[in-house]
This record gives C-alpha cells, structure tokens and sequence, in this order.
C-alpha cells in the first residue's frame, strides 16, 4: 500500500500528540516511583519513548530504534519484588501504540518489526540475565502488541481499499461523461450531416449545373452562380472537417489540415466576389504562428467579413493582421453601409463565437460600431499560445 492511502488526518495526528505527552506525564513519574528508576533517567527515557511513537507514522525505522533501546534501559533498573517487569504498564501501552501505528502507517510488515525488535531485545536479553523476571510480563506485552498491531494493520487495509474504490468510482465516472459527450458530438454531427450537409450540396449542385440548366443566362449571372457554387463547396468541406472533429474527436481532429493566416487573402477574395470592397493589410509571418492562433484568427476574419456582408453591404472593409509587442493584432472595419439595412434577426452567436475562439488561445475581441457609423472588430491574440510558438 501507498502513503498516500494511509495518510492520517489531523485529527489523528492531535490523538497521536496528545497519547505520547499523556504516556509521558505518566511514565516518567510512575517508572521511578515503582520500578526505581532514577528520575532524571526515567524522564528522559519516557521522553524519548514519547518522542518514537509520535514520529512513528513518519519514520517509523528511527522510532522502532529508539522505542527499543528507551525499553531496554528501563528494564536494565532492579525492579521491586511483584511488580511487572521488565514491561511496566505504560511500556505496554506504549509498545502497543508504536505497533498499531506503525502497521497503520507503513502496513503490516514493517508493523511486525515493531513488534519483533523491541520485544525480543527486552524480553530474551533482559528474562536471560535477570532470573527473577516473569516470564508471563513478557507474553502479555507481546500479545498486546500483536493484537494492535493487527487491528491497525486490518483498518489500514481497509482505508486503502476505500481509496482505491473511489479512484475507480472517479475513473469510472470519467469514462462516463467521455461516452456521453461522445454520444452527444454524434448526434449533433448526425444533425449537421442531415440538415446543413444536405442543404449545401443541394446549393452546390444546383450552382453548379445551372448554366446547363438555364440556358439564357447571361454570362455575368452565370459566373455569379459559380461563384455560389464555389462558396458552397468550401463551406461543404468545412462542414466535412467540423463533422469528422465530432465523430472521431480531438486526437484525430488535430492530425487533419487547418486553416490559417495563408488562407485570409482567399476570404478577402470570396467576399470581393460577394460584392464587397476589402482591403486586406497583413504583414504576420505564418511559418512562425501556432496552428491554433492561426486557426482563431482565421475564423475572426471570416466572422467579421460575413457580418459586414450581411449588415452593412456594399461598404468599404479593411482587413488588418500585424504582429505587435507579441501579439497577433486582427482589425476589421467596414464603413457606414451606402443605403439603411434591415436588421437581422440573428441572435449575435457570431460576436460570441469570435470572443471564445480568442478566449482559447489567451485573447480578447473587442466589437463596437464606430463614430462614423460604421463598425469595427479589434482582436489581440498572445503570438506565444502556451509556449507553442515555432512549433506550427
């Protein structure tokens, strides 16, 4: 067993401290009172009895040493006719507590050796050189003994067993929680595949044959289709990815290709395509960004563009990446919109989402329109994520 599985709380350790003064209050005067020791010997020696059992649940070798040899001095006194000798009644008590606490501690075979050591030193030297020795002192302090030190050994199987059940009460509710997360990314991707999948490469199709399905389209209206129909492709193999990420989960999900600070200028394109007018400013060195700062500041942009697609159309945007001070620093800001927009019903789940995906890497996204009435998207992002810089 452990130490950890034994470890004892304070309130055994005030029991210890309080059992070990008592034991040596009352030995010190008791062993010179009835067996003559002198005082002086008789404190030191209950002192240092006192002393092995409090330190026997840290360290229990140099406890065992010093119980043993205070035990042996005691007995080496004369004692008076008809008492117990040469265990007296607190020597006793004191070897059953260095016995239990030691088997506690330090489980049962260490515990044995507290039993053996002082009990065969005290009891076969001492019974061998002094004849009037009784014999029946020694069997009753080594039963004593091996009595507490059987009970603590059986307590400190047990409470290693209580702990040993709660690791696997954790461990199991552990494994439960991953299976439910587990169940709930499949149902969710299950959700995504029939609804939002399906839906995207009906726009994708549809995009894609309708110059042969519509013959009197002109070309700017055909290449507007194509245009559709690139955007729904893209999103399609987004959606693949975020679909394989809920199905197989994050160690998978890592070893598969990410966008990045080199995938930026084709979001400024798409939504140039859209009909916007973006500018994009960057001079952030991509070979030297992690692959998850880069990740975040790549769904920033792409955030902050659709929404200014969506809610100021036809104004002018520019995107701004830069590293400064150690930070990768992402501005987007777009002009007040040329005609009024209709609000949308949306829900500000973007806003939202750009804030997290900065939380994750150490950032922060502040949003808020601007004095000319247009609306900006300030992002600063820790260039060193977790000590990952240099390894993208």
């Amino acid at each position: 067993m452990t130490d950890s599985a034994r470890g004892l709380s304070p309130a055994w350790w005030v029991a210890i401290g309080f059992a070990s003064a008592a034991l040596a209050a009352v030995g010190a005067p008791f062993e010179a009172a009835v067996h003559g020791v002198p005082p002086g010997w008789a404190l030191a020696l209950a002192l240092l009895q006192a002393g092995a059992i409090a330190v026997a649940p840290v360290a229990p070798w140099p406890a065992i040493v010093a119980f043993t040899g205070a035990s042996a001095a005691l007995a080496l006194w004369a004692p008076p006719v008809g008492v117990p000798w040469p265990w007296s009644v607190t020597g006793i008590i004191g070897f059953a507590l260095l016995c239990g606490l030691v088997a506690l501690r330090r489980g049962w075979r260490t515990g044995v050796w507290a039993l053996v050591l002082p009990g065969a030193l005290v009891s076969s030297h001492v019974l061998t050189a002094r004849g009037d020795a009784v014999p029946a002192n020694a069997i009753v302090a080594l039963s004593i003994g091996a009595v507490a030190l059987g009970v603590a050994a059986l307590l400190g199987e047990r409470r290693a067993l209580g702990a040993a059940l709660a690791r696997e009460r954790a461990i199991a509710e552990d494994e439960h929680a991953a299976r439910v997360q587990v169940e709930e990314r499949q149902r969710i991707a299950r959700e995504l595949h029939d609804v939002v999948a399906h839906g995207l490469s009906l726009i994708q199709v549809q995009a894609a044959t309708a110059r042969f399905r519509l013959p009197e389209l002109d070309d700017a209206a055909a290449a507007e289709f194509e245009e559709i129909g690139g955007a729904a492709r893209r999103s399609l193999g987004e959606m693949r990815r975020l679909l394989g990420v809920l199905r197989s989960g994050d160690e998978q999900a890592a070893l598969a290709p990410v966008a990045g600070l080199a995938d930026i200028p084709a979001l400024a394109r798409d939504a140039v395509d859209a009909g916007a007018a973006v500018t994009l400013r960057s001079d952030a060195h991509a070979d030297d960004l992690p692959a998850s700062l880069q990740l975040a500041a790549y769904r920033i942009v792409q955030e902050a563009l659709s929404n200014a697609l969506r809610h100021a159309p036809g104004s002018a945007t520019t995107v701004t990446v830069r590293e400064d001070g150690g930070m990768l620093v992402i501005e987007v800001e777009n002009s007040r919109p040329a005609a009024a927009v209709e609000a949308s019903p949306g829900a500000g789940l973007g806003l939202r989402g750009m804030r997290e995906r900065a939380a994750l890497v150490g950032g922060t996204v502040d949003a808020r329109p601007t004095a000319e009435g247009g609306f900006r998207v300030h992002a600063e992002l820790p260039v060193d994520v977790a000590g990952e810089r240099g390894e993208a």
